[in-house]
Protein backbone atom coordinates (compact mmCIF):
# COMPACT_ATOMS: atom_id res chain seq x y z
CA UNK A 1 0.00 0.00 0.00
CA UNK A 2 1.20 3.13 -1.03
CA UNK A 3 0.88 6.51 0.91
CA UNK A 4 1.18 9.97 0.20
CA UNK A 5 1.09 12.77 2.59
CA UNK A 6 1.50 16.39 1.96
CA UNK A 7 2.25 18.31 4.97
CA UNK A 8 1.00 21.77 5.41
CA UNK A 9 3.18 24.76 7.34
CA UNK A 10 0.74 25.94 10.68
CA UNK A 11 0.04 29.71 10.92
CA UNK A 12 1.35 29.50 14.49
CA UNK A 13 4.81 29.40 13.05
CA UNK A 14 4.26 33.13 10.67
CA UNK A 15 4.13 36.17 12.63
CA UNK A 16 1.02 38.36 10.70
CA UNK A 17 2.19 40.13 7.71
CA UNK A 18 -0.61 42.73 6.21
CA UNK A 19 -0.09 42.58 2.91
CA UNK A 20 -2.16 42.51 -0.53
CA UNK A 21 -4.01 39.48 -1.43
CA UNK A 22 -5.73 38.32 -4.34
CA UNK A 23 -9.44 35.69 -4.33
CA UNK A 24 -11.15 33.57 -6.44
CA UNK A 25 -14.33 32.52 -5.74
CA UNK A 26 -17.01 29.98 -7.57
CA UNK A 27 -20.09 28.83 -6.49
CA UNK A 28 -24.03 29.04 -6.93
CA UNK A 29 -26.59 32.36 -6.86
CA UNK A 30 -30.05 31.50 -6.13
CA UNK A 31 -33.07 34.41 -6.60
CA UNK A 32 -36.51 34.05 -6.76
CA UNK A 33 -37.91 35.87 -9.57
CA UNK A 34 -40.40 36.46 -12.17
CA UNK A 35 -37.71 37.45 -14.61
CA UNK A 36 -35.68 34.49 -15.03
CA UNK A 37 -36.02 31.04 -15.83
CA UNK A 38 -33.67 29.44 -12.76
CA UNK A 39 -32.98 30.35 -9.38
CA UNK A 40 -30.15 28.84 -8.97
CA UNK A 41 -27.22 29.24 -11.15
CA UNK A 42 -23.84 29.45 -11.57
CA UNK A 43 -21.41 32.40 -10.11
CA UNK A 44 -17.36 33.60 -10.09
CA UNK A 45 -16.12 36.12 -7.79
CA UNK A 46 -12.86 37.71 -8.36
CA UNK A 47 -11.61 39.86 -5.30
CA UNK A 48 -8.54 42.18 -4.65
CA UNK A 49 -7.74 43.42 -1.31
CA UNK A 50 -5.43 44.47 1.52
CA UNK A 51 -5.36 42.52 4.89
CA UNK A 52 -4.62 45.16 7.59
CA UNK A 53 -4.73 44.01 10.97
CA UNK A 54 -5.39 40.22 11.83
CA UNK A 55 -8.87 40.86 12.33
CA UNK A 56 -9.61 42.99 9.53
CA UNK A 57 -9.31 43.50 5.92
CA UNK A 58 -11.11 45.43 2.74
CA UNK A 59 -11.58 44.37 -0.62
CA UNK A 60 -12.87 45.45 -3.95
CA UNK A 61 -14.64 42.53 -6.16
CA UNK A 62 -16.66 41.31 -9.06
CA UNK A 63 -19.02 38.98 -9.22
CA UNK A 64 -21.09 37.35 -11.69
CA UNK A 65 -24.35 35.66 -12.59
CA UNK A 66 -25.36 33.57 -14.86
CA UNK A 67 -29.16 33.95 -14.74
CA UNK A 68 -31.17 33.10 -18.04
CA UNK A 69 -33.96 35.54 -18.39
CA UNK A 70 -37.45 34.07 -19.79
CA UNK A 71 -37.91 35.53 -23.47
CA UNK A 72 -40.78 36.31 -25.54
CA UNK A 73 -43.92 37.19 -25.72
CA UNK A 74 -45.55 36.21 -22.52
CA UNK A 75 -42.26 37.12 -20.58
CA UNK A 76 -43.09 39.42 -18.57
CA UNK A 77 -41.00 43.03 -18.95
CA UNK A 78 -38.82 43.68 -16.22
CA UNK A 79 -34.18 43.57 -15.53
CA UNK A 80 -32.76 41.04 -13.25
CA UNK A 81 -29.46 40.93 -11.85
CA UNK A 82 -26.93 40.13 -14.10
CA UNK A 83 -23.35 41.20 -12.53
CA UNK A 84 -21.90 43.15 -9.47
CA UNK A 85 -19.13 45.10 -8.66
CA UNK A 86 -18.37 46.02 -4.93
CA UNK A 87 -16.34 46.94 -2.01
CA UNK A 88 -16.55 45.50 1.48
CA UNK A 89 -14.96 45.51 4.49
CA UNK A 90 -14.44 41.97 6.44
CA UNK A 91 -14.14 41.20 9.63
CA UNK A 92 -12.07 37.83 11.03
CA UNK A 93 -12.48 36.25 14.45
CA UNK A 94 -9.25 33.62 14.65
CA UNK A 95 -10.87 29.99 15.86
CA UNK A 96 -7.66 28.78 15.94
CA UNK A 97 -3.59 29.12 13.82
CA UNK A 98 -5.43 28.23 10.88
CA UNK A 99 -8.92 28.07 11.00
CA UNK A 100 -11.33 31.40 11.62
CA UNK A 101 -14.64 32.98 10.78
CA UNK A 102 -15.39 35.81 9.23
CA UNK A 103 -18.44 38.55 8.06
CA UNK A 104 -18.85 41.05 5.31
CA UNK A 105 -20.17 44.17 4.63
CA UNK A 106 -20.35 45.92 1.25
CA UNK A 107 -22.19 47.93 -0.87
CA UNK A 108 -21.58 47.98 -4.88
CA UNK A 109 -23.30 48.54 -7.89
CA UNK A 110 -25.54 45.39 -9.89
CA UNK A 111 -26.28 45.37 -13.24
CA UNK A 112 -29.96 44.83 -13.92
CA UNK A 113 -30.17 43.98 -18.02
CA UNK A 114 -34.19 43.93 -19.59
CA UNK A 115 -35.93 40.94 -20.05
CA UNK A 116 -37.18 43.17 -23.09
CA UNK A 117 -35.07 45.22 -26.01
CA UNK A 118 -37.16 48.06 -25.85
CA UNK A 119 -36.66 48.73 -21.77
CA UNK A 120 -32.94 50.25 -20.60
CA UNK A 121 -30.51 48.24 -18.92
CA UNK A 122 -30.75 49.71 -15.49
CA UNK A 123 -28.25 49.77 -12.22
CA UNK A 124 -28.95 49.28 -8.59
CA UNK A 125 -26.91 50.35 -5.53
CA UNK A 126 -26.98 47.35 -3.53
CA UNK A 127 -25.48 46.97 -0.27
CA UNK A 128 -23.86 43.66 0.37
CA UNK A 129 -23.92 41.11 3.52
CA UNK A 130 -22.08 37.37 4.74
CA UNK A 131 -20.24 35.54 6.55
CA UNK A 132 -18.09 32.59 6.29
CA UNK A 133 -15.65 30.62 7.11
CA UNK A 134 -11.48 30.50 6.17
CA UNK A 135 -8.90 27.37 6.93
CA UNK A 136 -5.17 28.99 5.96
CA UNK A 137 -2.88 26.47 4.45
CA UNK A 138 0.29 28.94 5.25
CA UNK A 139 0.24 32.74 5.56
CA UNK A 140 -0.30 32.98 1.67
CA UNK A 141 -2.59 30.09 0.75
CA UNK A 142 -6.34 29.71 2.26
CA UNK A 143 -9.19 28.31 1.40
CA UNK A 144 -13.05 29.82 2.12
CA UNK A 145 -16.20 29.02 2.41
CA UNK A 146 -19.25 31.95 2.21
CA UNK A 147 -22.76 32.67 1.92
CA UNK A 148 -23.68 36.33 1.13
CA UNK A 149 -26.54 37.86 -0.25
CA UNK A 150 -26.82 41.57 -2.32
CA UNK A 151 -29.47 42.45 0.03
CA UNK A 152 -32.05 45.06 -2.59
CA UNK A 153 -31.56 42.54 -5.33
CA UNK A 154 -32.42 39.46 -2.91
CA UNK A 155 -29.56 37.55 -4.92
CA UNK A 156 -27.92 34.46 -2.68
CA UNK A 157 -24.42 33.55 -3.05
CA UNK A 158 -22.83 30.03 -1.67
CA UNK A 159 -19.18 30.04 -3.06
CA UNK A 160 -15.79 28.33 -2.36
CA UNK A 161 -12.77 29.78 -3.14
CA UNK A 162 -8.80 30.64 -2.73
CA UNK A 163 -7.32 33.15 -1.74
CA UNK A 164 -3.39 34.21 -2.38
CA UNK A 165 -2.31 37.03 0.15
CA UNK A 166 1.48 38.38 -1.45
Amino acid sequence: MLSLSLALPALASDAFEPGAYVGLKLGRASISSKYVESGNDASGTLAVGYQATPTLGAEVFAQTLSFDPFKGLLAAPGNYPDSHIGVALLGSVPVSDQFGVYGRLGIGRTRMPSTRSSLPTTHETDPSIGIGASYAFNRQWSLNLEASRLTKTDVNFLTAGLRFQF
